[in-house]
């Protein structure tokens, strides 16, 4: 009887699990063979309760999963014989073309996992030497695995036999909690992989080449690819059938076009309709969402699991399929029901689908592969809904327009009434701050849910096909699920409490005070409005808004591993693709909900460290993920993280070569979002165009390092107008005499008359205290960044000194 499908992905899942037992006992006088191909077998024998439990033969699975070495020819026992064996061993030789360990399986312990940036070549530079620590200090708690704040590549990582060892515990723990559940094939698979996640993210899949892809990433992609390969050859195959290559497989890569004008198309961003703020990060969440949708809908049509989801970066996904007829019928199907799907929503939203067909052998050029995917991909954007064949089809009914988003009609014909997804938006975004999944349903999925074509979303994952953990929750789970940060954060009371010191009832009362308060009960966790956040800034009452983007990232995929040596294998690209979502997903809401842990790391203080912790948790994100974001909150506690984040992505990533752009901008609460968006990506765009790695603000493009350092200028600033060292007056004085001669169409010459004019100004401030002048001689310097820089820092501290009504500043 030919095995169910998904028997022959768990079996490529498992194959190379003998690596980590093989480490974590190394050296250990044990009987019998101590291959890793042997661990495979033994680790299979020891839970095969836990397998026959979902109806997979154990004798089969520790075969299937170790026999997968065509090359051993001394180590008969562990060539591959069935059809079974040769799948796996073949996805195995597909996912990466790294050295093997040879006969032996000899893989000390001591040589650490690189980070997957160690051997990208961006920018005519690789990145620094560093490995991951598998066991390490993370708040003063030794922990072993995958965490938030983990994934740091260190010059001295801490790797031996003992990490091994607490990781092999840890694995072993998870499997005998999925051993006391009810468990389906798809949940084992599910389970399975969420504990490889953690255990085996920060462990290399092969030491005696280049050690950057870890054992995680390995097995993931070696499952996909048997799973495709087993359905493309029907389930039945014949030994030759498999090894005969051919186009057995498709590369579909799927992307949201509009999504920024989708997102930010509020028309009540003015008057609040709908409740922007809530409304906003649902909307964010939806357009998360339908890509997954689009992607698990084609997955599960198919017969495959998640773990074919290969890649995804820059907002897109990229599924591995086998190329059959059912799979092409699949692909043009959804094609036109999700473009059906956006119409009917206004077409602000459009879904885009592209694939090639390729064979085994181009796993050798996978990005020549993605390229060609790119190329389609291109085209099929010529033509977004071209299953229409009459104009007619996309008219609708006149109706009145729904009072938030202006683009559908609204359900009822009178003033301020919604359109029936901006009313599940303000349901969803209500219950945001108060979940911890998203569960994908095909049917019975709980309200408020939104409906796409093939699955329906909700905020719950209970009795659901599918689940997203917003946390790094490895736990095993009855519902098949995967750790996969998509909530975002909004911003409660009971951050603005903490960050304020007040009581509910006085928080309230301060509101109400303020003009802030909006007809809601007074609960914690209310969502703040973008009022109450421009409120919480120190000094100006302003919004603060963030958009950084991933320098050379296209580069990276499309180039990075080509040099000298080709190592741009599929197992590469997608660690390189997983590591960045870690850090735009996962480290980028740590640093947002959690700072401490990032105190040591980043060098605060104590004092820093808890000023940190009160502040950044009333920083909401409109958006992370991929290799950007877009982020809104009190402008100086959002400007202050923006320069820790860039700092933590340095040490993420330890290569020269990978920056941040972006643009920070102040704002009034009411400014339209799509104007406030289409601002952002202007100065995001400048940034780059001035060299790459700068934040746009205050009107310039500033280096991250020279930002950091201006930073003290500010903080020196503060003091000497608090001091009344320096008088308002005076500053104003410098940015009207920097505005007048600091032009770029002003030659050298005509630049430097400033100088006697500010050395003229400066009399003043020598007469309330010479030391202070002294500090600020720096300024007649042309070349000091001081000067270069000069609206920057001074309208930096000019803000955060600047006075509310009636002389008094916020707390």
């Amino acid at each position: 009887m030919a095995p169910n499908a998904k028997d022959l992905a768990l079996a490529a899942l498992l194959h190379d699990v003998g690596k980590l037992l093989s480490r974590a006992r190394w050296g250990e006088r044990e009987e019998g063979d101590r291959t890793h191909t042997a661990y495979t077998a033994r680790f299979v024998r020891a839970h095969a309760g836990l397998f026959r439990g979902v109806g997979v033969d154990p004798e089969w699975l520790e075969k299937t999963a170790s026999r997968h070495h065509e090359g051993w020819r001394h180590r008969p026992e562990y060539q591959p014989k069935t059809p079974e064996e040769w799948c796996v061993a073949l996805a195995d030789t597909y996912a990466s073309k790294e050295r093997e360990e040879g006969e032996g399986g000899q893989s000390p312990p001591e040589v650490p996992l690189n980070a997957p940036f160690r051997r990208l070549r961006v920018g005519e530079r690789e990145g620094e030497e560093g490995g991951y620590s598998p066991v390490y200090a993370l708040n003063g708690r030794t922990e072993a695995g995958l965490r938030t704040g983990a994934l740091y590549p260190e010059e001295r990582p801490h790797i031996s036999k003992d990490a091994y060892g607490r990781l092999l515990e840890r694995l072993e723990a998870r499997l005998a909690e999925m051993a006391r559940l009810r468990l389906s094939r798809e949940a084992l698979l599910a389970n399975l992989a969420l504990a490889f996640q953690e255990t085996l993210s920060l462990v290399p899949a092969d030491t005696q080449s280049e050690p950057d892809v870890s054992l995680y990433d390995h097995l993931r992609l070696s499952a996909a690819i048997a799973h495709a390969l087993w359905l493309y050859h029907g389930g039945g195959p014949t030994v030759e059938a498999l090894r005969q290559d051919g186009e057995k497989f498709l590369l579909v890569v799927g992307d949201m076009g509009g999504i920024q004008g989708h997102i930010y198309r509020i028309a009540g961003a003015e008057t609040g309709v709908g409740g922007i703020a809530k409304r906003l990060r649902a909307r964010s969440l939806e357009v998360s969402l339908a890509g997954e949708a689009m992607a698990l809908g084609l997955l599960f049509r198919l017969g495959l699991t998640p773990l074919n989801r290969i890649l995804g970066a820059g907002g897109k996904f990229y599924l591995l399929l086998p190329h059959t007829e059912e799979a092409l019928r699949a692909l043009e199907e959804a094609r036109e029901a999700w473009g059906r799907w956006a119409l009917a929503r206004g077409g602000s939203l459009v879904p885009h689908l592209a694939w090639v067909a390729f064979r085994g052998a181009d796993f050798r050029d996978f990005a020549g592969v993605l390229a060609r995917a790119h190329r389609e991909l291109a085209r099929a954007k010529l033509t977004p809904f071209s299953f229409l064949k009459r104009t007619v089809e996309t008219l609708r009914e006149p109706l009145r327009p729904c009072a938030a988003c202006g683009l559908l009609p609204a359900k009822e014909d009178e003033p301020g009434s919604l359109c029936g997804a901006c009313e599940r938006e303000k349901a969803l975004g209500g219950l945001l701050p108060k979940r911890d999944q998203v569960g994908f349903f095909q049917e019975g999925a709980p309200t408020p849910f939104l409906p796409f074509p093939s699955l329906k979303a909700a905020l719950e994952g209970e009795g659901a096909a599918h689940a997203y953990r917003a946390r790094l929750d490895f736990s095993p789970s009855e519902t098949p699920s995967e750790a996969k940060p998509l909530l975002g954060h909004l911003p409660r009371v009971a951050e603005a409490l903490r960050a304020t010191g007040k009581t509910l009832e006085q928080y309230e009362a301060w509101a109400k005070g303020e003009g802030l308060w909006e007809e809601e009960e007074a609960h914690p966790e209310r969502v703040l409005t973008f009022g109450e956040l421009a409120a919480l800034s120190e000094g100006a009452p302003y919004l603060g808004a963030l958009m950084l983007d991933a320098d050379r990232m296209g580069e990276a995929f499309a180039k990075g591993f080509k040099g000298e040596r080709d190592l741009a294998t599929p197992s590469r690209l997608a660690a390189l693709s997983r590591t960045l979502e870690v850090f735009f997903s996962g480290e980028v809401l740590g640093l947002i909900q959690t700072p401490k842990l990032y105190a040591q790391r980043l060098g605060w203080d104590g004092l820093e460290a808890e000023a940190k912790a009160r502040r950044y948790p009333l920083i909401y994100s409109v958006y992370s993920g991929g290799d950007d974001l877009f982020l809104l909150g009190p402008w100086d506690a959002l400007l202050d993280f923006a320069l820790d984040l860039e700092r933590l992505y340095r040490l993420f990533t330890r290569h020269p070569g990978l920056t941040l752009s972006g643009g920070f901008l102040l704002s009034g609460p009411s400014l339209p979002l799509p104007s406030l968006a289409e601002a952002l990506t202007r100065a995001e765009k400048t940034a780059k165009e001035a060299g790459r790695g700068r934040l746009f603000l205050f009107g310039q493009a500033v280096e991250w390092e020279t930002l950091r350092a201006l930073r003290g200028a500010v903080e020196d600033l503060r003091r000497d107008l608090k001091a009344e060292r320096l008088s308002r007056a005076q500053v104003y004085r410098w940015l009207f005499l920097w505005r007048k001669f600091w032009k770029e169409e002003e030659d050298e010459g005509g630049r430097m008359r400033y100088k006697p004019l500010l050395a003229y100004a400066l009399r003043r401030v020598r007469e309330r205290d010479e030391a202070t002048w002294r500090r600020y001689l720096r300024l007649l310097d042309h070349q000091d960044p001081l000067w270069q820089h000069l609206p920057v820092w001074v309208q930096w501290g000019l803000y955060l000194e600047r006075k509310r009504k009636g002389g008094e500043k916020n707390e």
